[in-house]
Parts: C-alpha cells; sequence; structure tokens
C-alpha cells in the first residue's frame, strides 16, 4: 500500500470525514428497452407515464421504446435503491409491454421499427429529437438501443471545505479532488467491467453492417466465451470519431478545452451527412460530437444544469458538482437491475480512487488504459489475461487485489459509528473477491451458464427474467402515489411549455451552439 493512500486515509480519518455517509448523496438512472411479443414496442411512449421532456421520474433516452427511470438524489444506498424499485413497480403496472432486463436488446429485424423519441413541438423537446436524429446517422439507430444504469454520485461543500483545511476559495480544490477520482476511476475502470459486466452476448441481428468479431453461440446469437461486457465494446458505445479525441483530466481548464474541442472540429464523415435533409435539420452540427453528451466516457464530471443551459459553460464557471459512472451494465437477474452490494463496492472503489494519490494523464496511460479495458471486455474472464501497468504485464488477479487491498483499508479506517457501513462494504467486498477467484460467479459468465443449461436464446434468457421481474411488480404493494402524480403533473407541464411564444427553431439552434 502506498504512503500517499495511507497519508490520505489518516488525514480523513482525523478530520471526521472517513465516514463518506455523511457527507454524500446518489442518484441512479436506469435504461430498458419496452418490448412486445419479443420485438422493440412500436408504440408511443405510454401516457401513462407521462411527458417523457418533463416528468423527472420516467423519461426517454434514444428511442420512443427506450426508458430511462430516474431516482431523486438521496442521503443512503437504501433509499436510492427503494426509489428505483418503486418507479420500477409503477411502470411494471402501468404499461402493456414488457420491460427488458438486459442491456443488450432484443432481436430487432431492422433499424426502421427504431423509433426516434418525441418529445413534442417545444424548442427543448424539438433539440433532443434532432440530437437523436443526428445520433441515427452517425452510428445508426441499433448501437443506440444498449442500456445500463448510470451512478451519480456526490461529496457535499462541508466534505471538501473541511479536508482542505483553509478559509480560501474551495471549489477549485473540490474540482481537483473529483478530476483525481476520475483519473484513479479510468485507471482501474477494467476491473468494473470485469466484475459486473452483463452483456457477453448479442442477437445476431445486432451485428449487421457491423464488425463481426464474435463467435456463433446458437443459430440466433453471438458471443465470446470470456466476454464480459460488449455493451462497451466497438459494438456498443463506441465511436471511432471519438478514438483520438484522448480527453484529459489533469485539470478542469484542460478538460473544457478538449471538450470545447470536440464541439466545434468539424468531422469530414459527419460534414458529409449534411444538416439537413430535404430542408429538415438531421444533425444539430457537424462536429466530432454534437453536444456534451455524445462524449462515450465510463466516468464524467457533472453538475446540475438548468433548462437551455450548455454544461460545458456551467462546468466552467462553478465547477464540478457530482460524477457520474456510466459502465455498469443491467443485470438480468436481479429485479431493479442493481443492488445494495453492487452500490457499495462502487461507492467505496469510488472513495479509494478519490483519496488514492493523484494519477496523470499522458498518451501511453491513455492508451493502456483503453487497451486493458478492450482486453477485459473481450476476455476478463479468461485466466491468462494480462493488463498493462506502466508498460509492464500484471495479472487480474494481482491487479484486482491492489484494489480489494485498498477498499478493505478504507472500510477498516472508519469509525465504530460506522459500523453497518463498514459491515456492508466488507461484505460486498467478499462477493466481489469471489468472482476473480471464479469467473463463473460474475454476471456475464452466470448468463452463458443459464444459457447454454437450458439451451436458450438471448432472446429467451432475456424474456424469463422479464416475466419473473412482471410476476414480482405486480405484487409490489409500496405506495407509488409520489411518482403517478408527477406523471399526470408533467403532462400539464409539457402542454404549459408548448403554450409558450418562442423563436422559430433555426434562431433558437444557433442561439444553442454559439453559447460556448
Amino acid at each position: 500500500m502506498s504512503k500517499a493512500f495511507q497519508d490520505s486515509l489518516k488525514k480523513l480519518s482525523d478530520l471526521n470525514l472517513i465516514d463518506f455517509s455523511k457527507f454524500s448523496k446518489r442518484g441512479i438512472e436506469k435504461e430498458s428497452l419496452r418490448v412486445n411479443n419479443a420485438n422493440i414496442s412500436s408504440s408511443d411512449h405510454p401516457k401513462s407515464l407521462g411527458a417523457a421532456l418533463t416528468n423527472p421520474f420516467i423519461t426517454t433516452d434514444f428511442s420512443e421504446a427506450l426508458l430511462e427511470l430516474i431516482t431523486q438524489k438521496s442521503s443512503s444506498i437504501e433509499k436510492s435503491l427503494s426509489d428505483l424499485k418503486l418507479i420500477l413497480a409503477f411502470t411494471h403496472q402501468n404499461i402493456d409491454d414488457v420491460i427488458w432486463p438486459g442491456s443488450i436488446p432484443c432481436s430487432i429485424q431492422n433499424e426502421a421499427d427504431i423509433r426516434i423519441a418525441n418529445y413534442g413541438t417545444s424548442n427543448s423537446g424539438r433539440l433532443k429529437e434532432l440530437y437523436r436524429i443526428g445520433l441515427s446517422y452517425r452510428y445508426g439507430s441499433m448501437m443506440q438501443c444498449v442500456s445500463g444504469i448510470h451512478y451519480n454520485f456526490s461529496l457535499n461543500k462541508d466534505f471538501f471545505k473541511k479536508w482542505q483545511g483553509s478559509h480560501a476559495v474551495f471549489q477549485p480544490f473540490q474540482d481537483d479532488k473529483y478530476l483525481n477520482l476520475i483519473r484513479n476511476f479510468r485507471k482501474n475502470a477494467w476491473l468494473l467491467i470485469y466484475l459486473f459486466g452483463a452483456s457477453p452476448v448479442v442477437p445476431n441481428t445486432f451485428l449487421t453492417n457491423r464488425n463481426n468479431f464474435l463467435d456463433p453461440l446458437n443459430s440466433k446469437d453471438s458471443y465470446l466465451k470470456n466476454a464480459t461486457c460488449l455493451r462497451m465494446s466497438e459494438l456498443g458505445y463506441m465511436s471511432e470519431a471519438q478514438d483520438n479525441l484522448n480527453i484529459a483530466y489533469n485539470n478542469l481548464d484542460e478538460y473544457i478545452s478538449d471538450l470545447k474541442h470536440a464541439l466545434t472540429k468539424k468531422h469530414a464523415p459527419y460534414e458529409k451527412i449534411g444538416l439537413k435533409k430535404n430542408d429538415k435539420h438531421i444533425q444539430i452540427n457537424d462536429s466530432v460530437i454534437q453536444i456534451e453528451n455524445e462524449y462515450y466516457s465510463s466516468i464524467r464530471p457533472k453538475r446540475v444544469i438548468k433548462s437551455g443551459q450548455r454544461p460545458i459553460n456551467v462546468l466552467r464557471d462553478q465547477g464540478i458538482e457530482y460524477v457520474e459512472v456510466r459502465c455498469l451494465d443491467n443485470n438480468p437477474f436481479l429485479e431493479g437491475s442493481i443492488d445494495k452490494n453492487t452500490a457499495y463496492f462502487i461507492e467505496a472503489y469510488l472513495m479509494i480512487s478519490l483519496i488514492d494519490e493523484s494519477y496523470s494523464f499522458d498518451e501511453n496511460r491513455i492508451e493502456e488504459i483503453q487497451e486493458n479495458w478492450q482486453n477485459t471486455v473481450r476476455n476478463g474472464r479468461d485466466p491468462n489475461l494480462l493488463l498493462k501497468r506502466d508498460g509492464k504485464t500484471i495479472s487480474v488477479k494481482s491487479a484486482a487485489e491492489e484494489v480489494f487491498n485498498k477498499i478493505y483499508d478504507f472500510a477498516c479506517a472508519l469509525p465504530i459509528e460506522a459500523n453497518d457501513l463498514k459491515n456492508n462494504i466488507l461484505k460486498s467486498l467478499e462477493i466481489q473477491k469471489s468472482k476473480v477467484i471464479d469467473s463463473n460467479l460474475t454476471p456475464s459468465g452466470m448468463i452463458l451458464k443459464e444459457m447454454e443449461e437450458k439451451n436458450i436464446t438471448w432472446d429467451e434468457f432475456c424474456d424469463n427474467k422479464a416475466q419473473e421481474n412482471i410476476t414480482y411488480y405486480k405484487a409490489f404493494k409500496k405506495d407509488t402515489t409520489n411518482i403517478k402524480i408527477a406523471s399526470e403533473t408533467s403532462i400539464k407541464d409539457l402542454m404549459n411549455l408548448e403554450s409558450l411564444k418562442e423563436v422559430d427553431f433555426d434562431t433558437f439552434l444557433k442561439d444553442y451552439l454559439n453559447a460556448i
């Protein structure tokens, strides 16, 4: 264990900051497809779920059928997970479709079956739709049907003020610590892919017009024997246009500068697509990325923004408020796709990433991180897999042990009054250790084992799990009145928004693009 890590651990302990549960908030976003008879749903976003643009709990992502369920930030892991189940229960009880439990979609025969999400006639709604139209031209619609869990985590101002230990302006200190968290997170993010990846197989329809490096599993599916998370491979959220971006996280100014470059640098293939077709907008712009959210990263620095604000400007002016973890698959063995053991491990991992010694990025380290990531995605459960570390090789087991040991030391440093937190972290740690010892215990390993033992396809596997979830949530008795009220209110809010007099969309779009 490095002296720098131990020193940081001791300092947080001496300052009574080590019990991060007193200072932290989290929120969960879960994406899931609506499916009907094992096909992607062709229906409108259900009115029973409110208006996608204005409902704080239930919206859509790329397609009209791709639900996004959002919990409000909470002071406890248990509350966030409970809130997610409430939203899931309400959704199950108010739609006729099946909620697909896997991150990889069901078989989709034709991309034309994937309806781009519609958000109404307001300028903000049209911009959201236009962004998605642009994605369909850039990457195809199939890629945008994958889904996952986004985990948002923050520590409050008091935490960073006490850690800084002075009366100076604390936001730069907070920004630097969050960016240190992000760098260390990315350094070892391969481990999360190994532990929680749940997409080792894809239906053959998903491979149409794609670089197919997979092997046949059955007549309808393809896979890799030791794959963990094909969702995060070049089959999923990957972009050739972004491969050479190398957006840095060494300081906030550098990050914002690199991101701004991506937002404004024209990209020849996207220029070729054009901005309009038959006098209709088909992209927001022809830059490497249209908007900030198009940058595909395993973790992002974020700040809550108001409608109409550009995230890059708010980050520049106000600094980082929280981080968004984006590399977690939906676990089809869990009713909520994520459980407390996963959440406690993720948060402990975020905390050790925060306090660990600074890991600066250079071109070689970025290349190693990307290589480790892709090797784990494709072959993570290969017992002979070797990772790269500053030009040398290291086994998966040894690299994982380094992370596990830091989490163990962190948990043991917690005060007696945080005993429940300590026990939950240590319990989760033992579960994750067992997955490294036996890769069959990982979600990806369990999926392939069940599919092979039952001789079923991906569609059949997911439909079985979906039916189990329907039974579970139809019997769910907890009160979902708040979600019902929010859904009904969102429809009124959308009507009010669309009744406002706004500038024409071309002017709105121009002003939006000029706002950076």
